[in-house]
This record gives structure tokens, sequence and C-alpha cells, in this order.
């Protein structure tokens, strides 16, 4: 759905407080991003594991270990990891040299800190992926080992996602007195937060690591795609997520380049199987044949975006890239509607009309039309994302179908699995079967994991409880004087960024 000239021109309006990116920030090497939205949680990452606040957490504090741009893992605050021979116990070399931006030294003991309190706060969003988790232990001043309650061969992934805290301050602050004054050990320092403004922070010119060359960064709260793509071409912004449909309209720009690849997440039709019309197997089949996904990418998403079923991205682990394609047959979505008996009550479709997924109205609407070509009546709803988080997430079940995606932090499809098919959020049907397949991938690694995923989506199919969509490309509209890098899981990292050719 466009917005209207009003909001087009407020949200302009809005931008205009920001220094010009071509000009003043060159001079003063200030970078401002365009976010598309913020932590609906209080942005403390003990807490809070939204792709918003990781965007922060990447600047001011470190991990274990990082993925580099490409999707491969480094060290970080660790040198050197091991597990014993059946995955239920990891360690960790830590690295001596790193300094808390307070000029504490990062130590083992906060490592284990740090983990622990994340287990000891099962409401956070960090806990809810850790689940696998049992305790960090220091064996020796610079050694933490991690015991895990089960075997699991991706733990190494899991450590990218999680920033590290020191002991002394966040004890003292508790979570809501450390979001409002964080302390990390990253390239940049907090200076202030303005809930629906901004996050910023400023260089860390003690940084143990390879200094960032940008003075300040601005994280920009702005929802409206529009409105970044105009932030960007009139050099409020320097960068922003923009949607598939835009990129052609600044292709040959002189004031945008746009920089562009694909997604770690893929966005998917979720259903509430448990009630209702979605109860009958046969009309969730119908749904997925009826879905052209093809015409969607095509369409919709303007060619930016790749049709997947698997619900998990081909950057991601676990993704076999000899599973089948999507079945389109119309034909048969009819056939199945009549035999499931299905009389024509109107299923709820809940989306969100901004935030994740771009062009999301456009998207929901057209499902409705191919469903309703299967004889399939979907009510649309949209919502805003906070609303429909709180659906999807919380206490409250989502009434028929919801429009989501799932974009790994770890870059590994144990978070996404587990949320659809291993009792958590997503997981409407709670059978028993997907529920052991999700524990088999852990058990195992290489193209035994990857089968075992295979398993698993292969189970989904036959059951149609989830249907992939599709992956679709991240593009973001670039100042062109600015060096950057995106990455293949979707954060903005500022680190390494620069103002001027290398």
């Amino acid at each position: 759905m466009m917005p209207t000239m009003v909001a087009v021109l407020a949200a302009a309006l809005l931008l205009t407080g920001c220094a010009p990116a071509g000009s003043s920030n060159s001079s003063t090497r200030e970078l401002v991003v365009g976010a598309v939205t913020e932590p609906e949680k209080v942005p403390d990452p003990i807490m809070d594991g939204s792709l918003a606040g990781y965007n922060y957490y990447f600047a001011a504090f470190d991990q274990l270990a990082r993925f580099d741009a490409a999707g491969k893992i480094d060290p970080l605050l660790a040198t050197r990891w091991e597990p014993n021979g059946d995955f239920t116990r990891w360690t960790f070399t830590i690295r001596e040299d790193a300094k808390f931006h307070n000029g504490e030294p990062v130590r083992a003991s906060d490592v284990a800190f740090t983990y622990n309190t994340i287990k000891a706060n099962p409401t956070g969003d960090p806990a809810s992926y850790m689940e696998m988790f049992e305790s960090a232990a220091v064996t020796a001043p610079n050694t933490v080992v991690f015991t895990l309650n089960a075997a699991y061969s991706a733990w190494p992934t899991i450590v990218t996602g999680v920033s590290i805290v020191p002991e002394s301050v966040y004890t003292k602050l508790g979570s809501a007195g450390f979001a409002a004054a964080p302390v990390g050990s990253g390239p940049f320092v907090f200076d202030h937060y303005t809930r629906g403004v901004e996050y910023v922070l400023k260089r860390n010119p003690n940084y143990w690591g390879t200094p960032a060359e940008i003075e300040k960064v601005t994280f920009k709260t702005v929802a409206d795609a529009d409105a970044r793509l105009n932030g960007v071409q009139s050099g409020s912004l320097d960068i922003a997520l923009i949607a598939p449909n835009q990129v052609s309209a600044v292709s040959g720009s002189a004031n945008v380049a746009v920089q562009s690849m694909p997604s770690n997440g893929v966005t998917f039709l979720g259903m509430n199987s448990s009630t209702g019309p979605l109860a009958n197997q046969k009309l969730r089949e119908a749904i997925g044949l009826a879905i052209d996904r093809e015409a969607i990418v095509r369409t919709v998403l303007a060619g930016k975006a790749k049709v997947d079923n698997q619900l998990v991205a081909a950057n991601v682990g676990g993704f076999d890239p000899n599973y089948p394609a999507a079945r389109h047959d119309p034909a048969r979505a009819r056939q199945l509607v009549a035999e499931s008996g299905y009389t024509g009550q109107p299923i709820p479709f809940q989306y969100a009309t901004n935030g994740r997924i771009p062009l999301s109205s456009e998207i929901a609407q057209a499902i409705q039309g191919d469903l309703a070509k299967a004889g399939v009546t979907i009510t649309l709803q949209g919502t805003d994302q906070a609303s429909l988080s709180q659906i999807i997430y919380g206490k409250k079940a989502v009434a028929g179908l919801y429009l989501n995606t799932y974009a790994p932090s770890t870059m590994d499809g144990d978070a996404p699995v587990s949320s659809m098919f291993g009792g958590q959020q997503n997981d409407y049907a709670m059978l028993p079967a997907t529920k052991a397949l999700v524990a088999k991938t852990r058990t195992v690694s290489g193209q035994a994991r990857i089968d075992a995923y295979s398993e698993l989506f292969r189970l989904n199919d036959a059951q149609a409880l989830i249907i992939g969509l599709y992956t679709p490309d991240t593009s973001y509209a670039v100042d062109p004087a600015l060096t950057w890098t995106p990455r293949a899981d979707g954060m903005i990292t500022v680190q390494s960024a620069h103002f001027g050719k290398d």
C-alpha cells in the first residue's frame, strides 16, 4: 500500500533535521542510518534479540565470535573453541587484551555472567534460542566452558549473537538502567537514545581491535520506505533499507547507489492449524498449491527474491540445494477445497502493513487473490508490526493465517525450526514427529544435519503446516561517497564503513 502524499511530505520534513550526508557528513565523518524500526523492548542485549537492537549492539558490544559479511564465522572475543565428543560441552578461550568502555578488562567471568544471566531471564529474546544452554563456568583465567542440556553441534553460531556485558555494571544497574547507559567493549560508545527517534553512538578511540573511522553513528527510526529513500536522495540519510520495487527507480542515480544481496530470511505463510477451517489438512494443502509464488516474486517483488519453500534461506545452515521445488497447481487446489468440506467461511489473514516485510500489503493482496480463485475466502487484517509481533510471539493465538519472516542472526536454521516445529511460538500443530526431528538436527553435523533438515521440511510439506514463500533480496540505498558492505545476516554494521573509496 503506497503512503499518502501527506505522509511522504511529513516524513521528509522529519528528515530535514539531519545533516546532509554528502556535505557535512563528509567533513565530520558522521554516519546516519535509516532504521526501519527500533526494539520493542528496552535496548538491553540480555533481554532484546530484535534485528533493530542487533544493529546497535554490534556497534557497541563484542561477541565471542562474529560472522563476516559473507556468513563465515571469525573469532572476536574468543580466540578458539572446541566441543567434546557428543557436542554437549564447548570450551572457549577468551582473549586477554580486550577492554570495556569504562576501562575494565573483559574477563572470562564477564562472559560466563552474560550467558548465565540470559539463562536466568527466560522471558528475554536470547533465551528463546538458547534453550539448549545449561550453564557457563570459568575453568581457568581465560577459559569458559559451556555446558548444554542436550547435544548441539551448531553452538558456535549461537555465540555470534550474544553481546558480552560487564558483570560489575550490569549487576549495579539492572536491565532498564543498563539499557539507558550501556557499557560494552565494541568499536563505538553509547551517546544517547530517544525512543521513536534515534540511537546515537560515538567512536571508541580506545577500542582493542581495529578502530572505526566513522566518528559518530546515528540510527534514525524511519518506518516509511518512501521516506527512507527520499532521505538518501536528499542527503539526510547515508544508508537505508529500501523495498524491491524502489530499486529500479534509482538505478543510475548520481545521488544514490544501490547495494543488494540475498537475505538470510524466508518469508512464510503461517497457519493456526489447531482450530477452525485450517485444522483440515486438505484445506491447508489447497492453500499451498493455490499460491503462485513465482508471480509474487516476478510482479510484486520486481524479481528481487527467489521462491523458497524450505523455511531456511540458501545462506543459512540446514539449507538443502537439492530440495524439491515449490508446487503451484490451482486445479488441484480447487479439488482439495471441494474435498475438504470447506463452506466458504472467512479466514482471517493477519500481517503487518510496515516493518519487517517490504510490500507486505501487496503480498497479502496477491495471496488473497490466489486463494479466491481456489474458492477460499480470506479477510485481510493489516496492523502495525509491533501489534502483530505481540500476537505471533505473545500468548494470544493467531486467528487463522499470518504473514511472517524469520531471518536468524545466527545464520543457522535452528532458531527458525525450533520456533515453527519445536513447540515454540509458531508451532500450532505441536507434532511429536516434528519436535523429534528438531532434536535430531542438533546431534549431527555436515551433510547428516542437512539431511535431517530436509526430512523435517518434507514432513512439513506433507502436513501443510507452514508454507514457505520466498527469500527476498535485501537492498539498500547508499550515499555514493560511502564505502560500506551489506551483510548476509541483514544487520547494518558500521565499524569498517568510511567516506571515500578504498
